[in-house]
């Protein structure tokens, strides 16, 4: 049999050399809603741009701006730690909730399909809305459960939780807890059900207790779904805005003002364009460092090897 050259009229498109032309839309639309405003946030954080103030009207300045921001500026360090310990606090009792849950469901329940419905309620629920379910439900006046917690005494009869200074904090913490330990739980339990069982098996075949299983086996397992779970929730925490601007804007006073709030402030409130790009721009500065420390950390230690049974 002879070999047939396929025609062009049969060849592939991307073989024909149209691969390019197809990614032209999608690169478009990177470049227009991605890379255009980042370069555009950048060059507008090294010029004095206000529109509320006439004399600056966009001059260059250089890194003025920044130097204002790292040398006096504290209410950008104090929301930048209020952030901080916002994201420490919720991720870290999102990730131990939501893994003992999924360790519970992998481990206890055969049925999973309802139960993993039932989860996804409070993740699927916008952030805009769960910010005014949250306002509603702990409204001084008129708020459900402002008025079961004074009727118990867990609050007193003229405060309300969202104006307290020592509950609202907590209280924002435990509402992204409740929206979010879900996704932790599915993306963990997901995790968990795709284990091989080969070194399961092995464990106990060589006489391994079930929590020497669980630490030698299991978690070095799963320490990639980990790694992945707490950068998608940190990254998502640092950036939290809709539902404490809904619920709190930031008050009493400072209590609740994160960072991505305070950078509303300052771009929409005091419409200083300029100060408040740098302040954006060192937000995601910050944010790209300390997740590839952690990114890097967590894989390093992956490759450790197991320790011994």
């Amino acid at each position: 049999m002879t070999n047939r050259t396929p025609s062009p009229r049969g060849m592939p498109l991307l073989d024909r050399g149209v691969g390019p032309l197809l990614m032209l839309p999608a690169t478009l639309l990177v470049v227009v809603f991605l890379v255009g405003p980042f370069y555009y946030m950048v060059y507008t954080a090294l010029t004095d741009l206000s529109f509320a103030d006439a004399s600056h009207s966009g001059s260059f300045v250089g890194f003025d701006n920044f130097r204002k921001l790292m040398r006096n500026d504290p209410f950008f360090w104090a929301s930048f730690l209020l952030t901080l310990k916002f994201v420490i606090i919720a991720v870290g009792l999102e990730f131990l909730l939501g893994f003992a849950l999924a360790f519970l469901i992998f481990r206890f329940v055969a049925s999973q399909r309802l139960l993993t419905t039932l989860l996804l309620i409070p993740m699927m629920i916008a952030p805009i809305a769960v910010g005014l379910i949250w306002r509603l439900l702990l409204q001084g006046d008129f708020g459900m459960l402002t008025f079961y917690m004074r009727k118990v005494g867990l609050l007193a009869q003229n405060a309300a939780v969202l104006s307290a200074p020592d509950l609202v904090f907590p209280t924002i913490v435990a509402i992204d807890v409740w929206q979010w330990t879900p996704f932790v739980t599915l993306i963990m339990l997901a995790g968990m059900m795709s284990l091989p069982r080969a070194p399961f098996e092995a464990a106990m075949m060589d006489g391994a207790k079930p929590f020497q299983i669980f630490r030698d086996v299991m978690l070095p397992l799963l320490r990639p779904v980990i790694a992945l779970v707490l950068l998608l929730r940190g990254i998502d925490a640092f950036k939290e805005f809709d539902k404490v601007f809904l619920m709190t804007g930031g008050g009493p006073g400072t209590l609740t003002e994160l960072v991505s709030i305070y950078a509303y402030r300052v771009n929409f409130r005091n419409w200083d364009l300029g100060y408040g790009a740098a302040v954006a721009f060192m937000i995601y500065l910050v944010v790209l460092i300390l997740c590839s420390v952690f990114y890097k950390a967590v894989y390093w230690s992956s490759r450790k090897p197991a320790a011994a049974f």
